[in-house]
């Protein structure tokens, strides 16, 4: 996010005083950098919240780099809203009249005035008007290109559509709605519904494969749509060897074999289906590979040292090939895999 528009998002959650906060709101104080950890939690603990925070919300929340103060803070105010909720206002005392003193009887009434011609009934309260508003607005929404999948960092095939009506179902233009993405962008971020009532936005999805969220926001109604980011082609190899990945030259010990773990990630180093694993060694003298095995995610190479010496292996898969120099040292003494 810009820091432009971070600082003016500061501003203006720093003027709304205690207004209580959106979801959009704490995700994008959270994308940016304008606040810090402690400034959050004192802004959500004292303004509170618009929404009921479910588990979508909060898993969220962590996804975006909510700490356990900030998911504290969040879950005292969902605590103070229910306990609002259920304290019953008792019902005021009435209490019996009392008797009226003895008195004459009065005269008789004069004739009564004619009545005055009815008022016209009073605009409604801005309260009421916001109420009316929102039960209007409630029936807005996302209504095609939900539920799509696409590969990390590829923009969806269908443009998303948030549509507008007002409470008897009748379109309601030049409504601005604002879209914030989670694992995901929109473009624009921000349009105006047209003559229909809807609205469309281009969705390009983030580099985390699995759930991505796009977030569409008029007033403080806010409703969401989910999509699926999937692992792109496989782009490098990755080889481990006890805890650390290998990468140019590593040594083994003459008297122990050694098991390679292979996998295959895409250019956002999400995990990619293994195709295809295979292993050559230049020199079968110095060391053999005397067993591979594969499944759908990761593979196995076992190496069997036989000599002293040096020599190149290669690992091959996902038409892809990664070469190591392996060396045997002519004495060690027993212990430990060296893995360097």
């Amino acid at each position: 996010m810009p820091a432009a528009v971070n600082m003016l998002l500061a501003l203006l959650v720093a003027m709304q005083g205690s207004a209580p906060l959106r979801k959009s709101d704490l995700v994008r104080l959270l994308s940016g950098a304008m606040m810090s950890s402690n400034e959050l939690v004192e802004l959500v603990s004292r303004n509170c919240l618009t929404f009921d925070p479910t588990e979508r919300d909060r898993n969220d929340l962590r996804m975006l780099g909510a700490d356990a103060a900030m998911l504290a803070a969040v879950e005292g105010c969902a605590r103070r809203a229910a306990a609002r909720r259920t304290v019953a206002v008792a019902p005021p005392v009435r209490r019996a009249p009392s008797a009226p003193p003895a008195t004459p009887p009065p005269p008789p009434p004069p004739p009564p005035p004619p009545p005055p011609p009815p008022r016209p009934p009073p605009p409604p309260a801005p309260a009421a008007a916001r109420q009316s508003f929102r039960a209007a607005i409630e029936r807005s929404g996302f209504v095609s290109g939900g539920g799509q999948r696409g590969t990390a960092g590829t923009q969806l095939p269908r443009a998303v559509v948030f549509e507008v009506r007002d409470s008897a179902g009748a379109p309601l233009p030049a409504q601005t709605v604002v879209f914030t993405g989670i694992n995901a962008r929109t473009l624009p971020a921000t349009a105006a519904t047209d003559a229909t009532g809807q609205v469309r936005v281009g969705v390009t999805l983030g580099e985390r494969a699995g759930p991505a969220t796009v977030i569409g926001s008029i007033g403080v109604v806010e409703k969401q749509v989910a999509f699926n980011v999937a692992a792109g082609p496989a782009a490098q190899l990755v080889v481990v060897c006890g805890q650390g990945s290998l990468s140019g030259h590593f040594a083994i010990r003459p008297d122990s074999e050694i098991v390679l773990r292979v996998s295959a990630q895409d250019g956002f180093a999400n995990a990619s289906p293994l195709l295809g694993l295979r292993a050559a060694v230049a020199d079968a003298r110095v060391f053999r590979v005397v067993h591979i095995v594969q499944d759908s995610a990761l593979g196995t190479v076992t190496l069997k040292p036989d000599q002293p010496g040096t020599t190149s292996l290669a690992v091959i898969a996902n038409g892809m090939r990664q070469y190591l120099t392996v060396t045997v040292p002519p004495k060690a003494a027993p212990g430990k895999v060296d893995c360097r």
